[in-house]
């Protein structure tokens, strides 16, 4: 079972190269942002590729241009549903998982650490992470749709805080239209855990 032929061999390198370098260049030719910071869709896609190259790479049953048609699709309705989510909020959002407000004006919420399973010490690390002593130093701790925190310090002076729109931020129902006007419940900031 260690080794079958060298013809064997030769073909699984042969076709792994191939199928790298046909991924680099269709990769290329997609951009960057097939490679940016993924949500739940990118890494099915990127686990989706990575099987069908190492199918196209190993199995001698699949040819390698029957690889490269699948990895073609799958690069084409990537760049489809990509293309429909950035211009329809139906799909974006079918596509995208919103992000979670876990902290607004200083006060965690509660309702909303427990709907995401997210403990109230994961958000007081997110605040330290961003150089805060206190979480009443911060506005908004937000758990992105690609799993990063974002921690916007309070600020002395106007804002328009154009930045939040979109994000179901308590007693704002109009700011996202999926929060349904949901009011946050609060909870004392030395929650544990």
């Amino acid at each position: 079972m260690f080794f079958h032929s060298w013809a064997s061999v030769g073909h699984v390198v042969l076709a792994s190269a191939m199928v790298f370098l046909i991924v680099v260049a269709m990769l290329r030719f997609v951009g960057q942002r097939a490679l940016a910071r993924m949500s739940g869709f990118d890494i099915v896609f990127t686990v989706t590729l990575g099987s069908v190259v190492a199918t196209g790479a190993i199995s001698r049953d699949v040819a390698v241009v029957d690889a490269v048609a699948a990895l073609a699709t799958l690069l084409v309705i990537q760049e489809i549903i990509r293309y429909l989510q950035s211009r329809l909020l139906p799909v974006h959002h079918v596509v995208r998982e919103r992000p979670d407000v876990l902290l607004w004006d200083g006060q965690l919420l509660e309702d909303r650490l427990r709907q995401s399973s997210i403990s109230a010490d994961e958000v007081r690390a997110a605040v330290r992470k961003a150089g805060l002593r206190s979480l009443s130093d911060a506005r908004v701790v937000v758990l992105e749709n690609d799993g990063e925190w974002s921690v916007i310090a309070r600020r002395e002076g106007e804002s328009d805080e154009s930045a939040f729109y979109g994000l179901p931020i308590p007693g704002r129902p109009g700011n996202s239209p999926s929060d349904d006007g949901a009011e946050a419940v609060p909870t004392h900031p030395h929650r544990l855990p």
